[in-house]
């Protein structure tokens, strides 16, 4: 089994082929959701039963960084201050991409006297979104 670096699962504005990365981010996180339907009855003996491919499927995407004033993150920054649903992809070091429309739901920046400004992120995503194997 392979195994990749941290650096490597990436995540861009726009398309994975045509975007532009968030390239001060130190850290992502993807949770994929799958909203469970639960139809246990009677039948059921006891044991839960779910129906299969039912409820709201769900994309969270958090990460965190550095703040700069590179493209792509000012890019991130004013999506963040306008509320607007837009077009990310991540990609892992293997080729494996996710591409979606997604809305900033929370954006933090923080910093103390004597370090760095870092920013937190967290986006949510809206419709279906496209996973790509290499």
């Amino acid at each position: 089994m392979t195994n990749y670096k941290g650096r490597d699962f990436l995540l861009k504005n726009g398309t994975w082929s045509g975007g532009t990365a968030i390239a001060d981010c130190r850290t992502h996180s993807l949770r994929i959701n799958h909203e469970l339907v639960d139809i246990t009855n009677k039948s059921s003996n006891g044991y839960r039963t779910l129906l299969e491919g039912a409820g709201v499927k769900s994309v969270t995407v958090t990460f965190g960084g550095v703040m700069t004033n590179d493209t792509g993150f000012e890019t991130f920054q004013g999506y963040a201050n306008a509320g607007s649903i837009n077009a990310h992809a991540l990609g892992w070091a293997d080729g494996d991409t996710l591409e979606g429309s997604f809305q900033v739901s929370s954006f933090e920046i923080t910093g103390e006297y004597n370090g760095e400004q870092t920013f937190t992120a967290t986006l949510e995503s809206s419709g279906s979104w496209t996973f790509t194997g290499a």
